[in-house]
């Protein structure tokens, strides 16, 4: 990685935004930059995160710091619109690319339970299989 990281934002309706950013966080805590820290919820602070967890210089986690106590509770992965909208697993260190399936959970009947298991299996992004959790 050349200390930079390249991340985009849409609105969901096919054009995104890319940007490179400086890193300036270490999310992994292996004592190497590998994330871009910003202000996503408006409050001044940047205590949210664009994170490049596979270190290949594109940003594939968005860490999301909830209650601002400094550390990110969640993670999401873009979903291929720029939107950032699966849930993902921040301690999963091994994306859908590297040959294992990709998880994310949903909580489809809105009672704060994830629910269904969204499958990325060819590691381009998006969800090919899901299936109820059990």
């Amino acid at each position: 990685m050349d200390g930079v990281i390249e991340y985009g934002f849409g609105t969901g309706d096919g054009d995104v935004s890319t940007w490179r950013s400086s890193v300036d966080l270490d999310l992994d805590g292996d004592g190497v930059l590998d994330a871009v820290s910003l202000d996503f919820d408006g409050d001044g602070r940047a205590d949210d995160a664009m994170w490049d967890s596979d270190g290949d210089g594109v940003a594939d986690r968005s860490a999301l710091d909830l209650d601002d106590d400094g550390v990110a509770e969640t993670c999401f992965v873009d979903g291929g619109s720029g939107l950032w909208e699966l849930p993902v697993d921040a301690d999963d260190p091994v994306p859908a690319s590297e040959g294992r399936p990709h998880e994310s959970f949903l909580d489809v009947d809105g009672d704060g339970v994830p629910d269904t298991v969204l499958l990325d299996t060819d590691g381009d992004g998006y969800a090919d299989e899901h299936r109820p959790m059990s």
